[in-house]
């Protein structure tokens, strides 16, 4: 970058980095900056146009996220859950950035080997039939079964409590995602 270039950038920035904004100073002052300043401003644009965030509405119906404990703990925390949810039905991709996913979702409806809430792995008869285990439950405010017939009702207890909690949304560094179900996931490492 030349010096007019960098300057004109500089006199030009609406950002928030206050080491650009004290040069814009300095240059009203001084009407130049040194080359170390110089270097230094261009660095700084040059990492801010590298974290640009890419904003999108993308519907991911179907798609299931597992997060890292880190990050349910953040969800307990802002959504007043009782619980850290780990496992999460992605509805929609809002925006990608190069270190970080933002995403809406809410806890999963899926079924598998792990429990739908914590993602541990379940053990016991009930909770294989329930794909919950009874902490979970406890936390989710949906009454555990005590025998095989009532695995029903405590699906649709639990469905209805996904409901009430409703959707949410999140930012999730990449590095604290540990497993991401799609074809979204593919698309998002090209960008």
């Amino acid at each position: 970058m030349t010096t007019t270039t960098t300057i004109e950038k500089v006199q030009n920035y609406t950002g928030k980095n206050s080491f650009v904004n004290k040069m814009k100073d300095t240059i009203k002052k001084y009407g130049r900056l040194t080359p170390k300043q110089e270097d230094a401003v261009f660095n700084i644009f040059q990492k801010e146009e590298n974290e640009r965030t890419l904003e999108m509405n993308w519907p991911c119906e179907g798609e299931t996220l597992i997060i890292r404990r880190k990050i349910g703990q953040e969800l307990k925390e802002n959504y007043g859950l009782e619980f850290n949810p780990v496992l999460i039905d992605i509805t929609r991709l809002l925006a990608v950035s190069p270190k970080t996913i933002k995403f809406s979702g809410k806890m999963t409806i899926k079924r598998g080997n792990i429990c739908m809430c914590c993602g541990r792995e379940l053990t016991d008869e009930y909770s294989m039939l329930t794909k919950m285990g009874k902490t979970c439950a406890k936390h989710m405010k949906v009454e555990y079964i005590k025998d095989v017939s009532e695995v029903a009702r405590f699906r649709e207890d639990y469905l209805k409590r996904v409901d009430e909690i409703g959707e949410f949304e999140f930012t999730v560094p990449k590095n604290q995602i540990r497993k991401w179900d799609g074809i979204t996931e593919s698309v998002v490492q090209t960008m």
